[in-house]
């Protein structure tokens, strides 16, 4: 007669067991789905902030001077100088000068263009030359993309130059210095020269 009680008991037990090992799982398989996160008190993350909107709308941008054109994200304020023969480009920014925001200009050139871009440095303010490597982007242009060194002997950002097609006498320059390297990789790829 007191075997009868014990039955009812690990019954129940093993009810309660398969219902808590049930929950587990579900629990388990539930977290393996979900991306993980280190939530601080204030709701920031190590992972840094959570993107409000990950995609750019790109418009497109001509040349005034010259029958260029290339793709840069609207949120940008981009602008030029009146009367510029360099066809310049520059970018808005609160609190600076236009002048030191410029990024894209066509000039004269007078060596063979890979030439001209192992040797621009010495124009301006770097220590010399890292690197400069040839490619093509998706418009067909021939571009070299140069690493100059600064005074810390760094690479803080690329400068990309552009032969012009059936004009030996310029070259496109675009330098990365205003742009995180993904947009800056987009405009590049984007640069056309339309030819009349």
């Amino acid at each position: 007669m007191d075997d009868a009680p014990n039955t009812k008991t690990i019954g129940l037990a093993l009810v309660i067991s398969v219902i808590l090992i049930s929950g587990v799982f579900v629990a388990f398989s539930n977290a393996n789905k979900q991306q993980g996160q280190i939530v601080l008190p204030a709701g920031g993350t190590y992972l840094g902030p959570t993107p409000t909107n990950t995609q750019e709308n790109w418009i497109q941008r001509k040349g005034k001077i010259y029958p260029y054109a290339f793709l840069y994200p609207d949120t940008l304020s981009l602008g030029e100088f009146p009367n510029d023969p360099t066809d310049s480009v520059t970018m808005f920014i609160a609190n600076t000068d236009a002048n030191t925001n410029l990024f894209f200009r066509v000039e004269t050139l007078t060596v063979k263009p890979i030439e001209y871009a192992q040797n621009w440095w010495k124009q301006y303010n770097w220590k010399g030359v890292s690197s400069v490597s040839a490619f093509t982007n998706s418009k067909g242009l021939t571009g070299y993309r140069a690493k100059y060194l600064d005074n810390n002997g760094t690479t803080p950002y690329d400068h990309v130059f552009f032969e012009v097609p059936k004009q030996t006498d310029l070259i496109i320059w675009i330098s990365g210095k205003l742009f995180e390297p993904s947009v800056f990789d987009t405009l590049v790829d984007s640069v056309d020269w339309k030819l009349p």
